[in-house]
């Protein structure tokens, strides 16, 4: 249980810390989720998953089509985005090299390490369920 003194406190912090209050931050900020769109997950009924569903499906000759059947789906096709987004990046590196550009291709890391991970954890059920 949090104490009265660490409640008031964090009280203090949220109305100190609201957001962008300049047009120029408030930009910055919007265009966020525009950068590379990693972070949006892909819709289920994406004509690209339902292909590779089906595809999955008859090379593991499983049954139905199950929650990890698509995230299987989900998490190759994320991978094939995020490759294609550092390939971009790595092009634009190669014309002119800015630090900063640096750092933006090494944070695509945790995007790929969260769609290895789906990826390994459906696998690993789709075996398992296999036989």
């Amino acid at each position: 249980m949090a104490s009265n003194r660490q409640i008031e406190a964090n009280r203090a912090n949220a109305r100190r810390s609201t957001g962008p209050k300049t047009p120029g931050g408030k930009a910055r900020s919007s265009g966020n989720a525009l950068r590379h769109g990693l972070a949006r997950p892909r819709d289920r009924d994406d004509p690209d998953i339902a292909r590779l569903v089906s595809a999955i499906i008859s090379g593991f000759r499983h049954g139905g089509i199950s929650d990890m059947v698509v995230d299987l789906a989900r998490a190759k096709l994320e991978l094939v985005r995020i490759r294609a987004a550092r390939q971009q990046m790595l092009a634009a590196l190669l014309d002119c090299p800015v630090p900063a550009d640096v750092k933006r291709v090494t944070g695509l890391d945790r995007y790929e390490r969260a769609a290895l991970v789906r990826q390994r954890r459906a696998l690993r059920f789709l075996g398992r369920e296999r036989g």
